[in-house]
């Protein structure tokens, strides 16, 4: 184990779902499993359009009766807006509680801040924690202080996509960005909003597009820079690090075997990160230490 690090996070937000009915309302709803959210554990989900688009992520974790969502905080308002439109005449209760509840990140060493979680995407992520005071909570645990940017350089090593970064709502397949990877998706749990067409594109193993980490020769390329193979365009950059030399880039996975690629003036190099089952001709292999 390294050195224990964590970080509040201001870009996520926190949504409490309450009610008698909170958990069938939205098990019915989204990509996985909440029942599985209990005070052990957190679940990973999306909410996608009925097209199997993908519209919003989310970390689910137990509160008390009810359900915590952990959330892109630009995006909780139209998340609680969603929610409320489906909502009907079901018994549950939708707030958006980001001014009182915090969300921090916790990785690198033994963990052992009072209500943390383990992250459910990725255990090499580390934990999350949702308190009303982070900052005491990660002071009391003992975790040295880092910086939201220091946490998006630990995830983009890991090859983890970022909703608020990485993802385009309603134009992006929850399968393109790794959610079946990231245990997003429960295939077995019965219906969900989107779930013919994202059952559909795993049984055929047809996803064509992935969100991979690259190394960068040259000046890091900015968010949305295209990505080319030649004169044919293959993908998308989106988030990166300056510091590692690494961006996430959303590429076709058909058409980026053998060829060289660019991004504005830059070079890329695709990792295949060490947690992925699909294959990836010609890309790198990752760090598995990262």
């Amino acid at each position: 184990m390294g050195e224990l690090k964590a970080a509040v996070l201001p870009d996520r937000g926190v949504l409490r779902i309450g009610g008698p009915e909170a958990r069938p309302f939205l098990q019915n709803l989204v990509t996985n499993n909440v029942d599985l959210a209990d005070g052990r554990q957190a679940v990973y989900a999306g909410l996608l359009t009925p097209q199997g688009k993908f519209l919003f992520d989310f970390i689910v974790a137990a509160d008390g009766d009810g359900l915590l969502l952990d959330c892109d905080r630009a995006r909780a308002a139209d998340l609680v807006k969603r929610l409320n439109f489906y909502k009907l005449r079901a018994q549950v209760t939708i707030e958006d509680v980001s001014a009182t509840r915090k969300v921090a990140a916790i990785w690198g060493g033994d963990v052992k801040a009072a209500g943390a979680f383990a992250d459910p995407r990725l255990a090499a992520l580390g934990h999350r924690l949702i308190a009303e005071n982070s900052e005491a909570a990660l002071k009391a645990a003992g975790a040295a202080p880092a910086t939201p940017a220091d946490y998006h350089r630990h995830r983009i090593a890991l090859g983890v996509g970022d909703a608020a970064h990485d993802f385009e709502p309603d134009r992006t397949f929850p399968l393109e960005v790794n959610f079946d990877e990231m245990n997003g998706v429960d295939f077995q749990k019965g219906c969900f909003i989107g779930q013919e067409v994202t059952s559909r594109t795993k049984r055929r193993g047809s996803v064509r597009k992935r969100l991979l980490p690259c190394i960068v020769e040259g000046d890091l390329p900015k968010p949305h820079t295209p990505v080319r193979a030649a004169a044919r365009e293959v993908g998308t950059v989106f988030s990166g690090d300056a510091e590692s030399g690494r961006v996430m880039a959303l590429l076709r996975l058909d058409l980026i075997h053998g060829a060289t690629l660019e991004a504005g003036n830059s070079g890329l190099t695709p990792e295949k990160p060490v947690w992925a089952t699909f294959e990836i001709d010609g890309a790198a292999d990752g760090d598995e230490d990262a």
